[in-house]
């Protein structure tokens, strides 16, 4: 059986608020080695040590709103071995760092030497009856979990809890083993409220791995239904750090469920509690990538609790996210940023919500995203970060240049050019016109918010991307992302607004274009492109429009839609695969526009 051990922190004077707490996890990108025992290469060490500088800071700063950062979470592996364990000590026991606060962590693989160093310092508490440091083998590592707590009178005190079960990767090794644990802390204590808390953490594998027919959170809750019988108690914080390739697989989302079902040891309650998963990251800098990352807060769906249709930092998970519905009968805070950050937020205590719609609240409130070594990314901005700016620059990050299509074009190089550019542009637009760039280019999207957004929002806006490309390399685009239009745009010595816009048929895009074209004061050119890239040819052209008008010539101030130039977005990419040279290319356009 796996022991359970319970350190009161009242006579600590550990106290935690009843209504809100503030919360702080980062969100690494990991260098291991490639063989076991695992541990940060010597490469990446400076980096990893100031991640660990940097996500200290971020819990000094308490920019969530809470008079202090009651958790600070460290995934597992995240902390460098002794000289990781020995900075964070420091800036824990240092005076600025407040009394009265959690610290969870899971370090890299520490070797026998290593862990029995630690156990022997003072303030260090390891259950070495059940995880006996002789049992240890001198071929064995250690995959260890810490937890820091900063009693009421500043004294510091740790808990080590080596990890119960390797995951695969960890078993499937070719020199060394390691250590299984058989021990687990829980710890309890007062609200403000005069209510208690209770909570533990588990490392990564250890949530869905079965010890003696019992998965470890099972032997937690036993532990604890023998502590109340016959009363009952909330369990208010229960975290998982992990470093997972695949967060949302099926074997660990299914295990939620589980964990939530409360007819399994019905006096632990589970309605109030807040289910932390803190993973490491899948990319060095902020984007999108399908592995690790997914960093988020489960609870029950049997509290008041209110999910938003599209908020600032986080999602409501669901397939677009989560890649399945297994989480759908929960509320799952799903923070979108997969790739370095730290999260910083105020989590909101289920218990302390009232009926009715003054009472409604999401589950979460200030989520920042923080940067590591002093990045500069709109996903990382230390602050909020809308999902319509998380999807844009994440589907900038992979948007095929024209180069990569048409190399030998003489041009290639001058796309490249305006690319950058366009690009740059785009990503520091405000978030209210990247909602309006994006409808305004994809004719045929149905989706009610940026959450939505799928390939018929990516198509659209490599469309406008490369449209903006070609005219860039003739005229001079002079905003991008400015309403009512795509870009404004020199030609002819006068500005003309640039409409991309990509949808079924080049007939549904112009009709789709008069829902956005701006009462009269300039010329607009809408640059369309159908389902299957054909020509807008001028037949087509004239029976669209009779009165076919010309670059320059004065709009009707009668009629917002009269005075549009249209041209198919298969014309001007024949010209930019043609032309020779910039002048040729703003030639041909003046031309096009003109027949």
């Amino acid at each position: 059986m796996v022991h359970i051990e319970t350190v009161d922190l009242s006579p600590r004077g550990v106290t935690l608020p009843s209504d809100r707490v503030g919360m702080v996890i980062a969100q690494p990108y990991l260098s291991l080695t490639a063989t076991e025992p695992y541990r940060c290469t010597p490469e990446a060490k400076p980096q990893q040590m100031q991640m660990l500088r940097d996500t200290v800071s971020v819990a000094l700063a308490v920019r969530h709103g809470a008079p202090k950062t009651h958790f600070t979470v460290f995934p597992e592996y995240s902390i460098s071995g002794l000289d990781g364990i020995a900075l964070l000590e420091t800036a824990i026991r240092a005076d600025e760092w407040p009394a009265g606060t959690i610290v969870i962590g899971g370090t890299d693989a520490l070797s026998k030497l290593d862990l029995v160093t630690l156990a022997g310092q003072l303030g260090t508490h390891m259950d070495t009856t059940h995880n006996c440091l002789d049992r240890i083998a001198h071929d064995e590592w250690i995959n260890c979990g810490i937890t820091w707590v900063k009693a009421g009178d500043g004294t510091v005190e740790r808990w080590l809890q080596p990890k119960l079960f390797p995951a695969w990767l960890e078993q499937d090794v070719t020199y060394q083993g390691m250590f299984r644990g058989n021990s687990v802390f829980t710890f309890k204590g007062p609200l403000e409220n005069g209510t208690q808390y209770h909570f533990c953490s588990l490392i990564c594998f250890d949530w869905v791995a079965t010890l003696d027919n019992q998965r470890a959170w099972q032997w937690v809750f036993a532990d604890l239904r023998r502590q109340v019988t016959p009363a009952e108690l909330s369990l208010s914080w229960f975290f998982v750090i992990q470093c997972n390739q695949k967060p949302s697989h099926d074997s660990f989302l299914t295990e939620v469920s589980n964990f939530f079902n409360q007819n399994t040891i019905p006096n632990v309650r589970r309605d109030r509690t807040c289910l932390v998963f803190a993973n490491s990251a899948g990319k060095q800098v902020p984007g999108r990538t399908s592995q690790y990352g997914s960093t988020s807060l489960v609870f029950s769906r049997q509290n008041l609790f209110v999910d938003p249709k599209c908020h600032m930092t986080f999602s409501n998970g669901g397939p677009r996210f989560r890649s399945s519905t297994l989480l759908s009968a929960y509320h799952d805070v799903f923070f979108r940023e997969r790739g370095a950050c730290i999260h910083s937020l105020l989590q909101v205590n289920p218990a302390s919500l009232t009926a009715g719609a003054a009472g409604r609240a999401c589950a979460v409130e200030n989520a920042f995203v923080f940067p590591f070594n002093g990045a500069t990314d709109r996903r990382a901005p230390s602050a909020p970060v809308p999902a319509c700016v998380k999807w844009l620059n994440d589907e900038l990050d992979e948007l095929p240049r024209l180069s990569a299509s048409y190399p030998t074009t003489a041009l290639a190089p001058n796309s490249d050019i305006v690319h950058q550019q366009t690009v740059a542009a785009l990503r520091t637009i405000l978030p209210q016109s990247v909602e309006k760039t994006v409808k305004m280019a994809a004719t045929d999207s149905t989706a009610e918010n940026a959450d939505g957004w799928g390939q018929t929002e990516a198509d659209a806006l490599e469309h406008l991307v490369h449209t903006l490309d070609i005219i860039g390399i003739g005229f001079t685009i002079t905003t991008v992302g400015a309403e009512p239009a795509h870009a404004t745009v020199v030609m002819s010595d006068q500005t003309v607004d640039i409409l991309a816009i990509r949808g079924y048929s080049h007939d549904r895009c112009r009709q789709h274009s008069e829902s956005f074209l701006p009462l009269p004061r300039r010329q607009v050119i809408l640059i369309s492109r159908d389902r299957d890239n054909n020509s807008l040819c001028q037949k087509f052209r004239s029976i669209l429009d009779p009165n076919i008008p010309k670059l320059g010539e004065e709009r009707d101030i009668t009629d917002p839609g009269g005075g549009l130039l249209h041209l198919g977005y298969r014309n001007l990419l024949d010209i930019f695969q043609q032309a020779t040279t910039a002048t040729a290319l703003q030639g041909a356009i003046d031309v096009a526009l003109a027949a």
